[in-house]
């Protein structure tokens, strides 16, 4: 009975801790569904005490973007192609245009979301074009 028990409870902090870290929080290795750290979020929420009020610094570009180019561009060159002279692309949406391009070349099913997410990663890390 005891073991049944143990392994119900271990489904459970399994379930949770797949559940948390698919909405972006991150338990350290032996963490328990008890000493489960506090999302960024929620600390940039509620300021401690003494301290005065910060407003949160966002980041400019979703890290969603660079996790996607290196997952499924990388593969094939690396950053050097961006930053080499000569380079085809001359304007932000002309890297939209490409990022399209090899998206739909590699039958990855991105939407307007990971195209624009991986343009907007290239731009801000390699290229600098003004966004218009």
């Amino acid at each position: 009975m005891a073991i049944q028990r143990l392994g119900f409870f271990m489904r459970i902090k399994i379930i949770v801790s797949a559940a948390l870290l698919s909405l972006g929080f991150v338990l350290p290795a032996g963490a328990s569904p008890r000493t489960l750290p506090v999302s960024p979020a929620l600390e940039m929420a509620t300021p401690p005490m003494n301290e005065p009020r910060q407003k949160p610094v966002m980041p400019l570009v979703s890290p969603r973007g660079q996790l996607l180019y290196e997952n499924h561009c990388m593969s094939c060159h690396e950053s050097v192609v961006h930053i080499r002279t000569g380079r085809h692309t001359q304007s932000l949406p002309e890297l939209r245009a490409r990022v399209l391009h090899w998206a739909e070349y590699l039958q990855l099913h991105w939407g307007k979301e990971e195209v624009e997410d991986v343009a907007n990663h290239l731009n801000s890390q390699y290229y600098k074009f003004e966004s218009r």
